[in-house]
């Protein structure tokens, strides 16, 4: 039953790890591809943490800069 909880618990704080990781951060830009790997869209993250984006959006995006942001 322990080490049930154990690997349970490990597994939440890998998984929520991951998750935090995988989110783009405040000042985050990058670009939306299509399968052949050709640029379709591009999206940015504001300093201020607000998301946007033009052209398509597709599953397959890549971070490819960042703003400089002043510290909080």
């Amino acid at each position: 039953m322990r080490k049930k909880l154990v690997a349970a618990l490990g597994l939440a704080a890998v998984l929520a790890a991951g998750y935090a990781l995988a989110r783009p951060n405040n000042g985050d830009m990058g670009v939306y591809l299509d399968d052949q790997g050709n640029v379709v869209g591009t999206w940015i993250v504001s300093c201020e943490g607000v998301f946007s984006y033009s052209g398509t959006r597709t599953s397959n995006s890549i971070t490819n800069g960042h703003l400089f942001c002043n510290p909080r």
